[in-house]
């Protein structure tokens, strides 16, 4: 289809014969223009086409690099657009192109060469047109130059026709009137149309509105272009409406079979659908949709797409847990069968994708972690020659978790960044990464920087709704542990509304949710209810079988610390076994250490405090080198009361203090300093009020004072936030700000 911006290239074609016949010895000069008119031709169905403006910018470019200094092609073109003021001449210009084929002159254009069949071809576009269709490209042909050069002077507007304006025109005219409507190839359109599917299907997120307009000037011309309907149907998927995205699978479908050239596009329109299907939980219409796009696939003989229906079937079985305890003997059928069909068939997406399915499953089953490593380096050396970068990053995710589950933050921060340097990953898997950061940063007591990791990344993941709720259940569960922390038990409710919201589509954000509640309620003096919704907890994931040992092992922790603080070591004890005994099992480290250190304070109960001591001392070093703020101060706080217990033992005993009070002194400054970069009250009390102890033992008065007075302001902090009425402007984003003055406000205070 003609457009102006092909006729401009007719007319640089046409002058470019022209100054050949008249100066034979500038051929040489005129190689870039040839070559940058082959390079505008071969690239004829971008979309959108270049304007005028810029056509002449590089034109200005060729000129200015090389030595014609006689011919200016910009002003040769633009002096040539602005002589054409009729229809009629923009007819006569375009036809009369043929008397370049013809062999009486010296020099002729043959048919076959790439500037002859793109002559040809506009000349028989041309030769198609109707009365309107000639009007239509006139009036584009006028726009497009005038928003470039100036109106042409009166010497050549004398006896020219001059389109009427639009407010000069009846209404019937207008309704007809073309000068406005852009002109827009068929070829050009679906090739626009392909490319927007390409970018929403590499980075997700809301189309821009310049995007969007075009999109639908398209669509109101070019109806029976069907990748329409499937852009609309992945907006649509992404941001979680059904309903649309079902109504223009529909529509895009039924254009699908007498469209031999798309054809090939409705197997991957099967593939959308089975995840559209999979995120609202519709898992027998998944299966039947995947099962029909490996038919598909067979059929194509498209190996690619085999390759994700495959992988995506794997994932629909793998996350069936209708089957009880029975799931993972079959998951591990199912993935050594998919590891060696993948390995005959030499399709390494598959064996990648089996073998990190295989690691998730040695993690849960609690193999050794030289297995589980063993697996993830597999599927690393094959991701570096799989074409799907998909995979690469969802393998650096999983060494992430794995790394943080062995204990090992630093480690895991690093395969993090990996995925969040780089340009390249999924929306999804980015928001994943994002957290797992902000979540590293808060264990260490950094709420600024991670705050900040979450504001700078939300405008990313605008309109792709599973990032978008990801994002939001995290910022929401950070502020719950900040505000859980500074004793803000009206905001912790207010935040509580918000995460129950967040979490109804999603089993795993539900189950944190009632664990954070269950916290809520040991803190506003329900203990006992709190043990209630543990258990419940406890019950829901020991249904699903051993896929999530660590969370019990969690949840069996947390009963046991809520039975601590109410005194009720005897009880806590067998909780603590418990989740000491699954901890080491699955090698859950920082369960397993913290295990250890309740089960130290309960002996310190049972006045064993050597043990105590020797139990913590040994574990020590790993949890300073490795493991969270939060954790360590833990670990401090209770040594400090192991040395305490010791020295009363020996002067019970009348024999010399083994353990001097300073030493007992440094371990609770440590917990000290980290309970206040963590802002967590409650416990920065219990440290404050063991050091005044201590000092005043010691006889140091102005030590003592000083601990007292800080207990004295914080214990009125913690009154006045307790009475503090919740913000509830704080669960839209920019809240962050609010909270990192209220922790400068908390950290004056306490200084």
């Amino acid at each position: 289809m003609l457009t102006p911006h092909k006729i401009s290239l007719l007319i640089l074609i046409e002058a470019y014969w022209e100054i050949i016949e008249t100066d034979s010895t500038t051929p040489e000069k005129l190689e870039p223009l040839l070559f940058f008119l082959i390079e505008k031709i071969s690239d004829e169905q971008r979309f959108p086409e270049p304007t005028l403006k810029e056509l002449c910018d590089e034109l200005t470019k060729i000129s200015d690099n090389t030595d014609n200094t006689t011919n200016n092609f910009s002003e040769i073109l633009l002096a040539k657009l602005v002589i054409i003021v009729t229809p009629h001449e923009l007819t006569f210009s375009i036809k009369e192109m043929k008397r370049f084929f013809t062999r009486d002159a010296e020099l002729f254009l043959r048919k076959y060469s790439l500037l002859g069949i793109f002559v040809r071809r506009c000349i028989l576009e041309m030769n198609k047109l109707m009365f309107d269709d000639i009007s239509r490209l006139y009036n584009a042909f006028i726009e497009y130059r005038d928003k470039r050069t100036t109106k042409p002077s009166t010497l050549f507007m004398k006896d020219a026709y001059v389109p009427l304006e639009v407010s000069e025109m009846t209404e019937l005219a207008q309704r007809f009137h073309m000068h406005k409507q852009e002109l827009i190839p068929k070829n050009d359109a679906e090739s626009f149309s392909h490319y927007v599917i390409t970018q929403l299907r590499k980075y997700g997120g809301i189309l821009p509105l310049e995007i969007e307009e075009k999109l639908r000037k398209i669509h109101d011309r070019i109806p029976e272009i069907s990748s329409i309907y499937y852009i609309e149907f992945v907006k649509y998927m992404q941001t979680g409406e059904y309903e649309g995205a079902l109504t223009n699978f529909y529509k895009y479908s039924n254009f699908c079979p007498d469209d031999p050239e798309n054809r090939s596009w409705y197997q991957y329109v099967l593939l959308n659908l089975v995840v559209l299907h999979a995120k609202f939980g519709h898992k027998e219409q998944a299966i039947l949709a995947i099962r029909e796009a490996i038919e598909m696939a067979r059929e194509n003989n498209d190996q690619e797409c085999l390759r994700f229906a495959l992988s995506w079937l794997y994932r629909l079985k793998s996350s069936d847990q209708t089957t009880g305890t029975h799931v993972s003997a079959s998951e591990q059928q199912m993935l050594e069968s998919l590891i060696s069909k993948a390995k005959q068939a030499n399709f390494m997406y598959l064996q990648a994708l089996g073998e990190l399915g295989k690691s998730q499953r040695q993690i849960q089953q609690g193999s050794p972690p030289t297995e589980v490593f063993e697996s993830l380096l597999r599927s690393s050396v094959l991701n570096m020659n799989c074409p799907f970068k998909t995979m690469r990053f969802q393998g650096h995710l999983l060494n992430a978790s794995v790394w943080q589950t062995y204990g090992s933050d630093t480690l895991a921060n690093l395969f993090t960044n990996e995925v969040i340097n780089n340009p390249d990953p999924s929306p999804e898997d980015r928001v994943t990464a994002i957290c797992q950061l902000a979540d590293n940063h808060v264990s260490h007591g950094n709420y600024l920087n991670a705050f900040e990791v979450l504001a700078k990344s939300k405008v990313r993941f605008n309109g792709i709704r599973r990032a978008v709720s990801q994002w939001v259940f995290c910022f929401e569960k950070l502020m719950y542990q900040k505000s859980f922390n500074r004793d803000e038990i009206f905001n912790i409710g207010a935040i509580e509304h918000q995460i129950r919201a967040c979490c109804q589509d999603d089993d795993l954000f539900r189950a944190d949710f009632e664990f954070n509640r269950a916290l809520y309620l040991a803190k506003t003096d329900r203990p006992d209810e709190g043990v209630d919704v543990l258990h419940k907890l406890i019950n829901q994931s020991c249904r699903i079988g051993n896929q999530n040992q660590m969370l019990v092992a969690n949840y069996l922790l947390k009963i046991a610390e809520i039975r601590i603080e109410t005194e009720d070591l005897t009880s806590a004890l067998p909780y603590v076994l418990s989740s000491l005994c699954l901890s080491e099992r699955f090698h859950y480290q920082s369960s397993y250490f913290l295990a250890i250190i309740r089960l130290a304070q309960i002996l310190l109960n049972f006045e064993l405090a050597g043990r105590a001591r020797s139990m913590i001392e040994k574990i020590m070093p790993v949890i300073l080198a490795e493991h969270s703020l939060h954790l360590q101060s833990i670990a401090q706080y209770i040594y400090a009361q192991c040395l305490i217990a010791c020295i009363n033992q020996d002067l019970q005993a009348n024999r010399k203090q083994s353990i001097n009070w300073q030493d007992v002194l440094y371990a609770l400054d440590a917990s000290r300093i980290g309970f206040k970069d963590l802002e967590s009250i409650s416990e920065l009390l219990n440290v404050l009020q063991l050091m005044s102890y201590i000092y005043n033992i010691k006889g140091d008065i102005i030590m003592r004072n000083r601990c007292a007075e800080e207990f004295r302001i914080l214990v009125m902090l913690q009154e006045k936030n307790k009475r503090k009425q919740p913000d509830w402007n704080m669960t839209y984003y920019s809240r962050y700000i609010q909270l990192n003055q209220q922790g400068q406000e908390y950290h004056d205070n306490g200084n």
